[in-house]
């Protein structure tokens, strides 16, 4: 994904800090305002944005009082600094992946293999683990505005087994250890520069997620998609914690419930729009390389166990013990059945 580099810095987005707060006066309903200012790590018209103003569109109807003040993307500022503005209280909050910030939060170094839908992360008491390690780095994480969306791999040559020995391929942080494992070269490469790469010749594919790939051209350059697909892509929505406990306990619940009510749509939304993307890249011509058996067996073990066991476990459990706590609950899944702990599936079905 393509980083912008900012026109708006943090210093700046502080000295208008003292009017995203709660309003100085003016009331809804009798309840005094509140104006919460917030910026996205994706541009305001992109795909993967829907879930956050969802959110927004449904608090405010829900709770009048309530007014979000969106004050931009990447275009605003650089994705990577935008946990560093609301930690500073600059902005009140972002909706942004975890990938963003894991220097700031180590423990979200887990999320992308969480083998729970957001729904039975709140059950399974995950959410208030997430809350908590949040909470240590000056942020108060309300929930998903991204998931059901896993990682899947694109390639310009067709494969007779899991293997990518001799093949360039664009990865991210979350996906170069899976290619890497396959005997594939990864290639740390922006968003925008893939189409072109893969036509040239430069790379021989491309990770990415199940949604999106469309917007960048991929599907006109790429010959094939491989599945099992892998890891949920989830992004999440935070807020200062220090505002946050400025708020009243109305405001405070109204925000909770909003999020709660919405994250299983959210991920229902995102599932229906994989699909329909799954099946605009095989109306362009793109072919599912589907792997079952021990090939399959082979992709997921690489993605929930070996890349699991490799993670810098003393440095993300140096900020608590609720790392630990995450670890064990999604261990407890991987030892049931690995080709259904991807919570958005390992194979989606495309929608005609």
């Amino acid at each position: 994904m393509k980083r912008i580099l900012a026109v708006t810095s943090i210093a700046a987005l502080a000295t208008t800090a003292a009017a995203c707060g709660e309003s100085a006066g003016g009331s809804t309903n009798g309840h005094q305002n509140v104006e919460l200012s917030f910026v996205t790590s994706f541009a305001k018209d992109h795909p993967l944005n829907a879930g956050f103003f969802r959110f927004a569109d449904e608090l405010e109807k829900k709770a009048p009082w309530i007014t979000i003040k969106y004050k931009g993307g990447p275009e605003t500022m650089e994705p990577n600094q935008m946990i560093e503005g609301v930690q500073s209280g600059a902005i009140d909050g972002a909706a942004l992946p975890g990938d963003y910030y894991v220097q700031q939060v180590p423990a979200l170094e887990l999320q992308r293999f969480s083998p729970f839908t957001p729904e039975e992360e709140r059950k399974e008491g995950i959410s208030d683990l997430w809350e908590q390690v949040h909470e240590d780095a000056g942020l108060h994480y309300v929930g998903h505005s991204i998931s059901g969306i896993p990682q899947v791999l694109f390639t310009k040559k067709e494969l007779t087994n899991p293997s990518f020995k001799g093949l360039s391929i664009r990865t991210s942080s979350a996906t170069s250890n899976m290619v890497e494992s396959l005997g594939g070269t990864p290639v740390d490469l922006p968003g925008g520069e893939i189409y072109t790469a893969l036509e040239r010749g430069v790379i021989d594919g491309s990770a990415w997620t199940s949604v999106g790939a469309k917007d960048l051209g991929i599907p006109k350059v790429a010959k094939y998609y491989v599945e099992p697909r892998f890891y949920d892509s989830l992004a999440n929505t935070v807020i200062n914690d220090a505002k946050w406990k400025s708020l009243d306990e109305e405001t405070q619940q109204a925000i909770t419930d909003t999020m709660v009510e919405l994250e299983p749509k959210i991920f229902d939304h995102f599932g229906d729009v994989a699909a329909k993307e799954t099946a605009e890249w095989q109306k362009a011509g793109v072919e599912p390389i589907t792997f079952k058996g021990k090939d399959e067996e082979k992709i997921l073990s690489i993605a929930y166990v070996d890349a699991w066991d490799a993670l810098d476990w003393k440095r993300i459990s140096s900020k608590g013990p609720e790392a630990e706590k995450i670890r064990e609950k999604f261990q407890a899944q991987y030892a049931k059945d690995l080709s259904s702990v991807v919570p958005g599936g390992t194979s989606i079905k495309p929608k005609k």
